[in-house]
């Protein structure tokens, strides 16, 4: 199956939390609570020039006002334990090119861009189908938007899910998966631990404190604008004060922390390395085993981390990413490798990995 990248700058990273970790469940709260059904209902004209059709208490909306309502990025946050592990896996985008509007339905591994064609109202509050057009294989995807009447989250089915809820990725939204992902137990190469606790109190091998965590966002306007995200740990005093900063990134189970530097414009960026740590989470682990397995056959050495997010490593057949899911019944990892080019991406071999063992099955 061939997929085509977009490269886009998510927060696969992601982006980080704000003070007061343990604000994280009434975040969630926040979240399931406007999903409940609309009073008011728009129809939207896919014509600019169309006469406006009023409905019962309705806002009228054309198909520009609400697909500026809907721009942006949207986070599906179904299941906390894999963004504790991975960050957030799916995500949708809704991006305005000069008069043209795109949909990006954001995968692990990949993404696939959709131009929106044309919108019809389903005659529920709310409710939409969003038609757009996929240039490579000139089909026509259907997308039932059910938006809730803030608009901060949507049920989303198309052909290929169904009922899927998103939330729109404010900065709350951010920070509360920022935070399911750095909070954890982690050991250095020395195999010393060091703890980031849900209520905001950090372990460390010589010290305790509290923290918090903060985010920046850098837009870098060019021909492809693309989004760079400092991440920060706030070391606290007993009254809130900021007493130190760090800057950190997160790949997979591993945790880097740096200290951090001024820039020509004050940005706090990336300064000397403090520590590389390994998350202890039993999934995580046997995740990064298995491909570690797979990579093995190959040579495979990572090489950089590409804007969507995706962990490249040069092998014996040229630049590769590497996906796993699992366990299945049998706990064995599904590996799958990708070849890389410059604008497609496609599966080269599936294995089965019993990471126990280290048994690899390839799978024709």
């Amino acid at each position: 199956m061939k997929r085509r990248v977009i490269t886009i700058a998510l927060l696969l990273s992601l982006t980080a939390i704000l003070g007061g970790c343990n604000k994280s469940q009434s975040v969630v709260n926040n979240i399931e609570s406007t999903s409940s059904p609309v009073e008011t209902t728009a129809k939207v004209s896919t014509n600019e020039d169309n006469s406006i059709t009023q409905t019962k208490s309705s806002t009228v909306l054309t198909m520009t006002e609400l697909l500026n309502k809907l721009q942006g990025e949207w986070y599906n946050l179904n299941d906390e334990n894999s963004i504790s592990e991975n960050g957030v896996q799916r995500s949708i985008m809704i991006e305005k090119e000069g008069n043209d509007y795109t949909l990006v339905d954001i995968f692990p591994d990949t993404a696939l861009s959709y131009k929106v064609s044309s919108i019809q109202y389903l005659g529920n509050n709310n409710s939409y189908l969003i038609t757009t057009h996929n240039g490579d294989d000139q089909n026509n995807i259907g997308f039932t938007f059910n938006i809730s009447d803030d608009f901060k989250s949507i049920n989303i089915t198309s052909d290929y899910d169904k009922d899927v809820k998103y939330v729109k990725a404010t900065d709350e939204t951010k920070q509360y998966v920022q935070k399911l992902q750095l909070v954890g137990t982690y050991k250095d190469d020395q195999n010393k631990e060091y703890v980031f606790k849900d209520g905001g109190i950090a372990t460390w091998p010589n010290e305790t404190f509290k923290f918090s965590v903060s985010f920046k966002e850098k837009i870098f306007p060019n021909s492809s604008p693309s989004k760079e995200v400092y991440n920060y740990i706030i070391v606290n005093d007993n009254n809130g004060k900021e007493t130190m900063r760090y800057l950190y990134e997160i790949i997979g189970n591993k945790l880097t922390i740096y200290k951090t530097t001024l820039d020509k414009e004050n940005n706090y960026i990336k300064g000397a390395l403090v520590v590389t740590l390994t998350k202890s989470n039993g999934t995580t682990d046997l995740i990064q085993k298995a491909i570690d397995i797979v990579g093995k056959k190959y040579n495979a050495v990572v090489d950089y981390k590409a804007e969507s997010g995706v962990m490249i490593y040069k092998s014996d057949i040229g630049e590769i990413s590497i996906d796993c899911s699992g366990p299945d019944k049998t706990n064995k990892y599904k590996v799958s490798i990708f070849k890389e080019s410059a604008s497609s991406s496609d599966i080269f071999k599936e294995f089965n990995v019993d990471v126990i063992s280290g048994s690899v099955e390839e799978i024709k």
